[in-house]
């Protein structure tokens, strides 16, 4: 995962697959990360704090009180999810968007594509995107090449660093860790094939913040009672994730521009 984030592709190079594309349908599945998920984390304190039922801390309570005002009260009495407490913490949160915005325009460069916002697609992000066979399925394209970027995973983590490896070894892991945010951005390509007419997957890669290089983070029991904390850290991730796969889509271009130049 730490080498996806620092960018990487899959397959020809992508001065290759571009070559003969001229028109390309853009799209961005989701419009919230589309897994929530806690890496190394005090997990213990977690389910200890929560596991017994509705937490009046989390979020303020709101989404307990929200089950409990739609009727669904006996829903509200089991124990929160991982993905349940994650979407209480993001809280509409506009990372999605200022990602999305700063970066798609970037993507559709690097493919020769000029960008156009009034033409973006937004797929929601319950719509599958690929079938098993990694074809495109969420719509039928009239296009060349389907481009799609999604904000992929929002993940609470600890930083990977020596001390806290010495600490956890000292308390077998029991240690109440201090957590921050890592950010995954998916990017895939795929291109009519002329025999089938289905487009296929030739192109996959990945960018983002990894939570090494956050400038922030909160103990994780605080974290998960308070979207205040939250905030601040997609506060810091989201420009944090623009930068580094801004950078990762500028070394994309500069390849290009040396093969062209090499051609």
């Amino acid at each position: 995962m730490l080498a996806l984030l620092g960018g990487c592709a899959s397959g020809p190079s992508l001065q290759e697959l571009r070559g003969d594309v001229k028109t390309a349908t853009i799209v961005q599945h989701g419009k919230e990360p589309l897994r929530y998920a806690f890496g190394v984390v005090d997990t213990s304190s977690f389910w200890a704090a929560y596991g017994g039922g509705v937490s009046g801390q989390l979020g303020g309570g709101a989404v307990w009180q929200g089950l409990e005002s739609s009727g669904k009260a006996e829903q509200a009495k089991r124990a929160p999810t991982v993905a349940e407490v994650m979407r209480s913490l993001y809280n509409n949160h506009p990372l999605v968007s200022q990602v999305s915005s700063a970066l798609i325009p970037k993507f559709s460069a690097v493919w020769g594509q000029n960008y156009d916002p009034s033409r973006l697609r937004v797929v929601n992000s319950n719509t599958p995107i690929r079938d098993a066979d990694l074809n495109f399925v969420a719509f039928n394209p009239v296009t060349d090449l389907v481009l799609v970027f999604e904000v992929s995973e929002l993940m609470l983590t600890e930083r990977q660093t020596m001390g806290n490896a010495l600490a956890a070894g000292f308390t077998l892991g029991t240690n109440t860790k201090n957590v921050t945010a890592q950010v995954t951005v998916w990017l895939e390509a795929y291109k009519r094939d002329a025999a089938s007419g289905k487009y296929k997957r030739v192109w996959l890669s990945s960018c983002g913040a990894d939570s090494n290089s956050m400038p922030i983070d909160f103990p994780f029991p605080e974290v998960i009672k308070s979207r205040d904390k939250a905030k601040q850290l997609w506060d810091a991730a989201t420009p944090l994730a623009i930068e580094r796969c801004a950078k990762y889509f500028d070394m994309l271009a500069e390849q290009q521009r040396k093969a062209a130049q090499g051609s």
